[in-house]
């Protein structure tokens, strides 16, 4: 992993410290011993779900093909992030924002202040939400949603610092309990850091994860994997976690498994074809019902965007609407039909949509990055 921070307009150095965030947020919502988000036990090596945490009260992570009430998306901010770029990035958010409204309700977090902005630029069948944020990253700064057999909804707070302290986000530390408790549904802190980029669940207890994204010192210091492994399990409601390598990490995120491996339905993943080592790993791998994984590989863009070393450009980062598929295109007309007709066999009953987004891809993430879907109840 590299030291130094790339030249880059996505994520720029923001200096606001964490520590001070992650108090305020749980004194805001009346956190402390045997409240929703109390941290969790310790969990001895090997062990199941810890007690106190939301598996063993009947919570899990729905998959994310499974009906939504709504996406959530955020408005980006800062200029501090952006620079020259914002207006372009602001574009694509709304432009993506009026797509995935033609099959769910959108709703889109912005800046106090910034609301009328958001909603000239997005349209009326937007909902704009005012909350304080920094950036448009959604997937990993906001909550993951849980559901339980009686149809409520409840989320998970993974405690976000930035990709591993990489960029410091004072309001997007903030911004999953906030959205939690706008919300009124229970909270549920749990005791280590992730992302919800980083996991990707198929709704029967699978769980797919990239070694160097979670289990990380620069977010998980002093944990074991079966620690991290027994968290996952209570904190998404899973049975199993299949850690995948990934060797070649990109650096902001440390390699999120939603530029990895995806699940089509249960038993089915699509793998970045140019990852061999994820592709064999899968190939090898069995699901938690004891299914052996149907492994369909995705290949990327015939021409690589130079000069932009953070650019996105995998189709695998796409997000699933109710009744679609929102797919990355990147005006190569062989390899998008290529990836759009392997997508469209993995999701028969879907619409396919690609769209172009390439202000988001310079800053190193697709339309899965700026989404988070609310589960139906």
């Amino acid at each position: 992993m590299r030291e130094s921070f790339p030249n880059t307009r996505r994520r720029r150095l923001l200096t606001y410290p964490l520590a001070a965030t992650a108090l305020a947020a749980m004194r805001a919502h009346g956190a402390g011993p045997g409240s929703a988000f109390g941290a969790g036990t310790s969990a001895a090596p090997g062990a199941g779900p810890p007690d106190n945490s939301p598996a063993r009260q009947g919570w899990s992570m729905p998959s994310e093909h499974a009906r939504h009430t709504r996406c959530w998306m955020a408005w980006p901010a800062r200029a501090e992030v952006w620079g020259d770029q914002l207006a372009a990035v602001r574009q694509d958010i709304a432009r993506l924002s009026q797509a995935i409204a033609r099959f769910e309700p959108v709703s889109m977090l912005a800046q106090p202040g910034q609301e009328s902005a958001a909603r000239k630029s997005c349209g009326s069948d937007i909902e704009i939400v005012p909350m304080p944020i920094d950036d448009m990253w959604l997937r990993d700064s906001g909550p993951v949603f849980l559901a339980d057999r009686q149809g409520r909804i409840a989320g998970s707070v993974f405690n976000f610092n930035g990709w591993g302290k990489k960029q410091m986000h004072s309001r997007d530390g903030l911004v999953a309990a906030a959205l939690l408790a706008h919300l009124h549904i229970p909270a549920f802190r749990a005791p280590f850091v992730t992302e919800g980029g980083a996991i990707e669940t198929d709704g029967e207890g699978t769980l797919l994860v990239c070694e160097p994204s979670i289990d990380n010192p620069n977010r998980n210091p002093g944990l074991s994997r079966d620690q991290l492994t027994a968290y996952l399990r209570g904190w998404l409601g899973v049975d199993l976690v299949l850690w995948l390598p990934n060797s070649t990490p990109d650096y902001w995120t440390d390699g999120h498994v939603d530029g990895v491996a995806r699940f089509a339905k249960p038993g089915v993943v699509l793998v970045d074809q140019g990852l061999p080592e994820a592709v064999k790993f899968l190939r090898e791998s069995s699901d938690a019902r004891n299914r052996r994984l149907q492994v369909i590989e995705l290949p990327r863009p015939d021409e690589p965007h130079r000069g932009q070393p953070n650019f996105c450009d995998c189709y695998l980062n796409f997000y699933t609407p109710n009744g679609a598929v929102i797919m990355p295109s990147f005006g190569q007309i062989k390899s998008d039909q290529r990836a759009r007709d392997l997508i469209a066999s993995a999701f028969p009953d879907r619409q396919i949509v690609p769209i172009r987004l390439d202000a988001i891809a310079v800053g190193g993430g697709l339309m899965h990055c700026v989404t988070q879907q609310e589960p139906a109840a």
